[in-house]
């Protein structure tokens, strides 16, 4: 599992406890935090002195989730030996219970399993409207422009068989942001097999969210971006 942080103290504890209740033998967490001000990595460093399934990669400055993803891939594949990548967020919005059946799927024969919020037996809880609004803009943006074939494009949870980690890491994203989820689907839609496993987004009860207006502006942007081509 390949998580990012930056300033996630307050998430991190639960979010272990939660992920150790449903792991299994050969599991691993790796967290890649860009130098969070709270004292995030010194907490991960703490648990990974308690548990040797939990992992540090610490990067020296806020830097971007896409790259956070891609440089938090390629240590699971090399350091790791990772033949699947799970890839999730740390605010606890990304229910670690679902991640058996993003391996399951995996399992099945799936190049990538897409934690999905618009399938049926997916949802969100606690959006208002305009979240609501901005969540649905978006994916339709991305299936439209972009014909991903994916009812949740803009999904951050996800698992990734190692072949399609790779050649995300090879394909140097340009997308540095929450526009990434997208960038990444756009790269594997034409030889990898994508399907969607259905959980429920929860709210967020500490921390900040990092998604603003700004990031949302960028994402809008990029889509139209990639399919002017």
């Amino acid at each position: 599992m390949v998580i990012p942080t930056y300033n996630e103290k307050e998430n991190v504890g639960p979010l272990l406890e939660r992920i150790g209740s449903i792991r299994k033998e050969g599991q691993e967490v790796l967290f890649v935090d860009d130098s969070s001000p709270d004292g995030t990595a010194d907490l991960i460093r703490e648990a990974a002195g308690r548990e040797a399934w939990v992992h540090l990669y610490s990067r020296g400055s806020k830097k971007g989730i896409g790259s956070a993803y891609l440089e938090g891939f390629q240590e699971a594949i090399d350091r790791l030996q990772a033949d699947v990548v799970v890839e999730m967020d740390a605010d606890l919005q990304h229910p670690p219970e679902q991640i058996p059946a993003l391996l399951q799927a995996v399992e099945g024969g799936a190049d990538v399993a897409i934690g999905s919020r618009y399938v049926k037996g997916g949802g969100s809880r606690g959006w208002g409207s305009l979240r609501k609004l901005v969540s649905w803009g978006a994916n339709w943006q991305a299936r439209t422009f972009l014909r991903l074939g994916v009812n949740d494009c803009t999904s951050g949870f996800r698992a990734y068989r190692k072949r399609a980690a790779q050649k995300l890491i090879s394909a140097r994203l340009p997308a540095t942001g929450f526009e990434f989820q997208v960038a990444a689907l756009f790269a594997l839609k034409t030889d990898m097999k994508m399907v969607e496993v259905p959980y429920v987004f929860d709210v967020r009860t500490a921390g900040k969210s990092k998604l603003g207006p700004k990031a949302v502006v960028r994402f809008f942007a990029y889509v139209v971006w990639t399919a002017l081509g």
